[in-house]
Order: C-alpha cells, then structure tokens, then sequence
C-alpha cells in the first residue's frame, strides 16, 4: 500500500511509547511521518491519508481540543495511546473523529484497526456508536424548535454566547475563567444558565447546539490544545 501517514507523538521523550503503533504502520508498508508537533490545519489540501494523533495522558472524557476537533473535520483521524479513564468515545465519534485505540491494544488490534479506517470504516465499540447516533438524533432540531431559533439566542446574553463559543472550542470551565478574568463560579452560573435557556442537558448537548445555531461564534477565539 502506498499510503502517507502522519504519527504525531506527544514529545520526543515521549516517542517510545509510538514504537509499537509505527511497528505496525511499516509493516503496512505505509510512508509514515512522524512528528511532535500537532498538525498545522492551515493547508485544505490534503496531505497525508490518515493522521494518528497521541492521546497520551490528554483529558479528553468531558471536552475535547479545538485542534483536533478542526482537523477530524478536514481528515481521517485516529486516536491512539489512549487512556480508558480519560477519553469519551462518544465525544470523539460526534467530532468525527474514525477511531480510538487504547494503551493495551494489541498489535493485531491496530493492524485491523487502521486497515478498517482506511476503508472509510469506523473503530470504536459498537455500544458507542449506537450512543453516538441516538445523540444525533436526539439534538436535531424540530421544526418547531429551528423557528424559535432566533428566540433563543436573544435570550441568551452577551457573556453567555461568549462562553458557549470558548466552550464550544474545547475550553474547561477554569481556561474560561481565565480568559474572562472571572472566577469559576461565575462560570458555572453562565454556564447552567445557558444549559437552560438552550434546553442543553450537558456540555455535549451545548457543543451541537453551538454548532448548528452559532456557527460564526465558533470561528475565531482562543485555542485549547492539550500540552504535554
């Protein structure tokens, strides 16, 4: 196969733990690129066919990073050295990202794994992609609802739009915090007093519904992108 894959690592001192995962992409005969550097969205012109980003020690369970949010959109994106405890497969498959592979995943697991996606097939447990769909279907708008849309934002204020876009972009209540030179609480009382006026029940809720009605909110902003 001639495929082009870009492997991103979480550092160099951290490249080890990509051995087994770039094992496996040359036995696949792949032209692997491997960086630790988070790939630049910047170029539309696709470049690499797959794209393998580290999940190692990210707290992605409740919000994930603008950065890859933005990418999965544009690429097919594949999470790897995740941690269970820190990631919500859900969350990843409504960013569109194509999968997830965990820290103990065997190397037969990966072959099988990136060979699905490269098939324009999805890999994560197929729970979660049921979760997933139901989710989609449950925030898709009525009629009714899509009418009432400018109601909404006219209820919300000023702070609040602001909040749901940092939020929106992969922002935790604390990076807000600091953003907007307020405390935390502060945040929070923003925060369910949006939940409330959006009929949002949790922050993934809020995210798709900044999503369809805030689109040019999204744009722009600050950028929360996991560090290591």
């Amino acid at each position: 196969m001639d495929s082009k894959v870009y492997l991103q690592v979480a550092s160099h001192a951290q490249q080890n733990s990509a051995n087994l995962v770039l094992k496996v992409l040359e036995t696949l005969c792949f032209n692997v690129k491997v960086e630790s550097v988070f790939p630049s969205c910047l170029d539309i012109e696709k470049q690499f066919d797959l794209y393998l980003i580290c999940a190692k020690g990210a707290p992605w369970n409740d919000m994930l990073p603008s950065t890859l949010m933005e990418l999965a959109t544009k690429q097919n994106v594949l999470v790897y050295n995740a941690e269970k405890e820190n990631i919500c497969e859900q969350l990843l498959l409504l960013a569109n990202v194509k999968g997830v592979f965990y820290q103990d995943d065997t190397p037969d697991l990966l072959f099988k794994g990136i060979q699905k996606v490269l098939n324009n097939e999805l890999w994560f447990k197929r729970g979660e992609i049921c979760h997933a769909f139901s989710s989609l279907l449950a925030a898709q708008p009525k009629r009714k609802q899509c009418q009432g849309k400018s109601d909404v934002l006219d209820k919300l204020t000023n702070r609040e739009r602001t909040i749901i876009r940092l939020i929106s972009q992969g922002a935790q209540n604390k990076d807000v915090a600091e953003q907007l030179h307020i405390s935390d609480h502060t945040v929070k009382t923003h925060l369910y007093s949006a939940f409330r006026k959006t009929k949002a029940r949790n922050r993934i809720e809020l995210v798709n519904w900044a999503q369809q009605f805030l689109p040019a909110s999204i744009k722009g902003g600050i950028d929360i992108s996991h560090q290591s």
